[in-house]
């Protein structure tokens, strides 16, 4: 005996409705999923929000950053120009001070020859003094002749400098042509004032202990002089 099965396919519209109920039960689905992260304080909208929130703060801190290191160059570089105007203006202060200084001095040396404390007419050893050359060696010494002013006659001559100490435990003098390159006694010609200079060497183990200044003029009105000297060494 032949049984004959009958099978009923779906029709479009049943179809429809399956894709229906499972695009409804996805949505329905993902809204408890978004429910439940919402109650659990996790809110999409609001997490963007907050972080645009902190991109726009992160923005404004930036631009704070960026003005205040403009500012912080600008003040160190008016530091700079600060530091560097008052090393100036301490450079000029110190060379004003420095020349005030030497003006005092030939202020007092002109002063010196017009108003001498001594006021007898003739030739005078005005000053002599030595110097060290530092790490060279040897030493710059200088000598200033002068004659009082209302004394209109030019005086001419020569001057022999000895420098006096001990070598090998004795008494020993050595002429500055000994000690010098001068192949001669130094001369002068003058009506004021003349200043003699040059540099000479000492011989080794030889100590000095003074100089001794001789003045010979070739005028008849004028008279030889002597002068001693401690020898004493200024700082250069």
């Amino acid at each position: 005996m032949t049984h004959l099965v009958v099978k009923a396919r779906p029709s479009k519209h049943s179809r429809l409705i399956l894709v229906g109920v499972v695009v409804l039960t996805l949505l329905v689905a993902w809204g408890l999923y978004e429910l439940g992260r919402y109650h659990s304080g996790f809110d999409i909208l609001a997490v963007q929000q907050e972080r645009g929130g902190y991109e726009e703060q992160l923005e404004i801190l930036a631009a704070e950053i960026s003005q205040l290191r403009e500012q912080k160059a600008i003040l160190e570089r008016s530091t700079q120009i600060e530091q560097e105007a008052y090393k100036q203006l301490e450079t000029t202060v110190t060379g004003l001070q420095d020349e005030i200084l030497e003006l005092k001095g030939e202020l007092a040396f002109y002063r010196g020859i017009i108003s001498p404390a001594d006021a007898a007419k003739g030739l005078k050893v005005q000053s002599f003094e030595l110097r060290s050359r530092g790490t060279g060696g040897g030493y710059h010494y200088k000598l200033v002749l002068t004659q009082v002013l209302n004394n209109d006659t030019v005086v001419s001559g020569s001057v022999a400098l000895a420098v006096e100490g001990q070598e090998s435990g004795e008494v020993r003098e050595y002429p500055l042509q000994q000690l010098s390159k001068e192949d001669s006694e130094l001369r002068f010609r003058f009506k004021y004032f003349q200043i003699l200079e040059g540099e000479l060497n000492l011989p080794e183990g030889f100590t000095p202990s003074k100089v001794s200044i001789t003045v010979k003029p070739r005028t008849k009105s004028h008279k030889q002089l002597s002068q001693s000297y401690d020898w004493v060494v200024q700082e250069s």
